[in-house]
């Protein structure tokens, strides 16, 4: 008797470039539904000024402790695709700090998807293909983030003179290159601004984000 073999869950297995800021992809839907079923219970979390994500502590209310970064990087790869949102804000507490971060939910389509997997024969792991060596690309050197508003940040690639705009947009952000032509969509500034230094060419460095709108509060 023959059944149905799940494969990657977006498409082909792929080689994806990264660097020290940036996030590692995974084509394993084993791993993806493992971090489904955390989101769910306890649940996670994301600071958005770091970008760091957390996990929710059972045993204490309102505290909160760092994933690893491979379980991070999965978060964020889910986020952008679309197969998680981020929620509304709490107050957690957090290796001796405390402060806002989003919560993470499950989308239905994603809770039937990986309900579905449940019924599928064991999933095979594909030895990936050689990665092609790639020419060295430059660095951007520091990013600056500039969130002008609230869910609107100017993105400066270092001194490479290019940029773009981040907007807000249905729990996720909209990232626009310097003549308002969107480029993509991110799950946090920070994912933003690494997204627009590879669509301009450059390997992301480190990013540093700055509320200038709360500059002006009175």
């Amino acid at each position: 008797m023959t059944g149905t073999v799940q494969g990657a869950l977006f498409g082909d297995p792929v080689t994806v470039e990264t660097t020290e800021h940036g996030p590692m992809a995974t084509q394993d839907p084993r791993e993806v539904a493992r971090i489904v079923t955390l989101a769910q219970d306890p649940g996670l979390f994301v600071v958005e000024r770091s970008g760091l994500v957390l996990r929710a502590d059972p045993a204490r209310p309102g505290c909160a402790d760092a994933v690893s970064r491979h379980d991070g990087d999965t978060v964020v790869q889910l986020l952008d695709t679309g197969h998680l949102r981020l929620g509304g804000s709490h107050h957690l507490h957090h290796a001796r700090e405390e402060g806002p971060a989003r919560s993470v939910l499950v989308p239905k389509q994603t809770r039937d998807m990986v309900s579905r997997w449940t019924h599928l024969r064991p999933i095979s792991v594909p030895t990936p293909a050689p990665a092609p060596r790639k020419a060295a690309q430059r660095s951007t050197g520091l990013i600056g983030v500039d969130v002008v508003a609230p869910g609107k940040a100017l993105v400066c690639l270092g001194d490479t003179g290019q940029g773009g705009t981040v907007l807000r947009d249905e729990g996720r952000y909209r990232v626009e290159n310097d003549h308002g032509a969107l480029v993509g969509h991110a799950s946090s500034y920070r994912a933003a601004a690494r997204l627009l230094a590879r669509y301009h060419g450059y390997t992301p460095g480190p990013v540093e984000i700055d509320h200038e709108h709360r500059l002006h509060r009175r």
